[in-house]
């Protein structure tokens, strides 16, 4: 019993020996976004009966806003380590990590008065046997408000939702608005640039208040 007890100790040692923070980096403990806490989440990504690892992490030694930060997934049976770079989309502010149902969402804000922000939805393809994207939200502030848009790339439906005040009723008001745009295919990790994201974020552009 004590040799099995020892043996479950150390076990998750054995599985993310080879997982390691690059020089350089450190995770993030606080949102820099909400100051809510942050921390590392271990889960069966991939679902091949062994924890994974995802988490985000910046430059030590430089500023927020000038130095590289990541979000991070370790496939332990790959032994592989995925980068997502912040630069992808101009993000500096993260939030706090989301994982439920195989899931992994991570938003970032940009810098500045927009509060432009992008979202991803993650989960691994074992088909194909890649990280794949199944939604983008893309949200930012307004003159009068705000605007969000949440695209689903399974099926290709997406919303718009504008809130703003209106000054006759002196309330906020909102509006929503929806469609269909399917893409031509699946989109992974591998094919993540920001030129992607920009075209992404233009879907339901026609609904958008000026």
């Amino acid at each position: 019993m004590r040799i099995y007890s020892f043996l479950m100790l150390i076990f998750p040692l054995c599985c993310f020996s080879q997982f390691k923070i690059p020089a350089g980096f450190s995770e993030f403990i606080k949102s820099p976004a909400s100051g809510k806490k942050m921390s590392r989440i271990v889960a069966d990504f991939d679902k091949d009966k062994k924890d994974d690892v995802m988490t985000v992490i910046y430059q030590t030694d430089n500023e927020l806003h000038s130095g590289k930060k990541y979000l991070i997934i370790y496939l332990t049976s790959k032994n592989k380590t995925f980068y997502i770079d912040f630069d992808l989309f101009n993000g500096v502010f993260v939030v706090p990590l989301k994982y439920k149902n195989q899931v992994l969402e991570f938003l970032v804000y940009e810098e500045g008065t927009g509060l432009y922000g992008h979202g991803l939805k993650l989960r691994f393809n074992k088909k194909v046997k890649e990280i794949q994207l199944i939604g983008y939200d893309y949200s930012y502030r307004t003159p009068g408000g705000h605007c969000n848009k949440t695209y689903n790339l399974l099926t290709g439906d997406y919303s718009v939702v504008n809130d703003f005040y209106n000054l006759s009723s002196r309330k906020t008001e909102y509006e929503t608005f929806k469609g269909t745009k399917k893409i031509a295919g699946s989109i992974f990790v591998k094919d993540f640039s920001s030129n992607l994201f920009e075209n992404l974020s233009t879907v339901g552009r026609k609904y958008e208040r000026p």
